[in-house]
């Protein structure tokens, strides 16, 4: 048996083990994610939904920081943290590199918009905080909303601008080289 080939099995092995042990617990057995993760970003999101009639949520916005999965299960009271950090090692890149991808996203719409309100709160301009905000807002959501569902195991789809894209009636734009393979294959998937 090739090396190669033992090192499949084992990772099939891990995989099959450690969805046995996240059955009872809050993490989802076929992606091996917790949706306790997103709590890091909710608390920030209620304070920054907050700060334009509370401008003292500043100073608790100010503190927060970007976690990576494993470092906010060190942290956090989860009562499986050890567990959701092993399994978060053995999680198929079909879920974890676009979990990876919208948390990125997330900690770079974040701290951009706490850079922004802070310095329109230094310069008491509460009108451009405010537009600031409402355009993090649904973002933010949105955001949220797609990392939850990536830990409950829906797959990543075509961006909706790559599949409006094919319906342009402009068909001189319908050359099909900005829509991947993979794309393709979740619009009929």
């Amino acid at each position: 048996m090739s090396d190669r080939y033992k090192k499949k099995i084992s990772i099939l092995t891990n995989y099959e083990t450690l969805q046995n042990k996240v059955k009872d617990e809050n993490i989802n057995s076929q992606t091996l994610l917790a949706t306790d993760y997103i709590n890091h970003f909710n608390e920030v999101h209620m304070l920054l939904d907050m700060l334009p009639s509370m401008p003292e949520c500043i100073e608790d916005i100010l503190e927060w920081s970007p976690k990576n999965y494993q470092e906010h299960f060190a942290d956090s009271v989860f009562a499986a943290k050890d567990l959701a950090i092993e399994a978060y090692n053995h999680s198929p890149d079909e879920y974890r590199l676009p979990f990876e991808e919208t948390i990125a996203k997330m900690d770079e719409l974040v701290l951009s918009t706490i850079a922004q309100v802070s310095q329109y709160l230094e310069e008491d301009s509460r009108e451009e905080s405010q537009r600031i905000i409402d355009d993090y807002g649904p973002q933010m959501i949105t955001l949220i909303e797609k990392c939850g569902a990536i830990i409950n195991g829906e797959k990543h789809v075509a961006p909706k601008d790559s599949i409006d894209h094919y319906f342009d009636k402009d068909t001189d734009k319908l050359d099909g080289e900005d829509l991947s393979q993979n794309a393709i294959d979740d619009l009929f998937g």
